[in-house]
């Protein structure tokens, strides 16, 4: 077997470094930190799921307190209050960025899952001009909707992988620039944020509750997550093969994810909206999880 190489992450990393190295310093050296951790998993030189989740929280923490980021407002008044003026406001960015970097991670097991959905966050801040906001050219966009696309199509044909390299990179900063946006234009609803962001957040959430319920580690990776079981699904029921099975699984989820934050970009300053189609995104997710994992265990029986 020819092995696949997990270097996606590396080659996006130039074009990135490249165009925000200038206006984002600190950013980018972060990003470049969470490559080599990516990096580290990839050649097991790191393979314990603690200790990549104990660096993660120490380089956040301190990336958080020393650029002072915060996820603020939230517009829940008690949360609000409760962070306000505090040094946990830090803590609370440090965990959201944790739990989009390992759910991102989670997401990573179809081919063209996880930098599809990113590259449609993307598309999507482009389209309402929410880069030019944060100083992100135009140029620069398309330089890297580019690379992004040309990893895609060698990644559907297996001929390329992310690997945790580009999963806790791209994360990062895709998660980065989502607060800076928030920060400089808070009129847009911070649930416009959440609702991009749902799915990689919501499938880590979803799978370490998963986990604890069937009393499995939280912290080791597993094949029970609603991408492999739509895989096994449409693999099985339709006789595809693996190659075919894994990408229109990656693609139909990522269909309906467009479609999602389509919806909610039409109006992203309307919250209520946003909760609308952040409740409908879980319970479809819940629903189809379920309906899926009963019709594989069966088969497997």
């Amino acid at each position: 077997n020819i092995s696949i190489p997990l270097s996606g992450g590396i080659f996006l990393a130039f074009p990135i470094i490249y165009f925000l190295y200038e206006a984002y310093t600190i950013i980018t050296i972060v990003y470049l930190l969470f490559l080599l951790l990516g990096i580290s998993s990839d050649l097991n030189i790191i393979d314990s799921p603690k200790k990549r989740f104990l660096f993660q929280f120490i380089i956040l923490i301190v990336f958080t307190f020393y650029t002072q980021m915060e996820v603020f407002p939230s517009r829940i008044f008690f949360i609000d209050n409760f962070l306000m003026g505090t040094f946990i406001s830090f803590f609370f960015t440090a965990f959201c960025l944790m739990v989009l970097i390992n759910g991102s991670n989670f997401i990573d097991g179809l081919n063209g899952l996880l930098l599809g959905y990113f590259l449609i966050i993307i598309l999507i801040l482009f389209h309402l001009n929410l880069l030019s906001l944060i100083e992100i050219s135009t140029e620069a966009t398309f330089f890297i909707i580019s690379i992004i696309s040309f990893i895609l199509i060698l990644n559907f044909s297996n001929q390329l992988f992310v690997g945790d390299n580009g999963a806790y990179s791209i994360s990062f900063l895709i998660g980065c620039l989502l607060i800076k946006i928030y920060n400089i234009n808070n009129y847009i609803s911070p649930y416009f944020i959440i609702l991009l962001l749902w799915y990689p957040c919501f499938e880590n959430l979803f799978s370490i509750i998963r986990k604890i319920i069937y009393k499995k580690n939280p912290l080791k990776p597993d094949n029970a997550h609603i991408h492999h079981y739509f895989f096994i699904f449409l693999k099985d029921k339709l006789n595809l093969n693996k190659l075919w099975a894994n990408n229109i699984s990656s693609l139909i989820i990522n269909l309906f994810n467009l479609m999602i934050l389509y919806f909610g970009s039409l109006k992203p300053f309307y919250t209520i909206l946003q909760i609308q189609l952040i409740v409908f995104s879980i319970f479809t997710y819940i629903f189809a999880y379920f309906f899926l994992r009963k019709i594989t265990l069966k088969n497997m029986k």
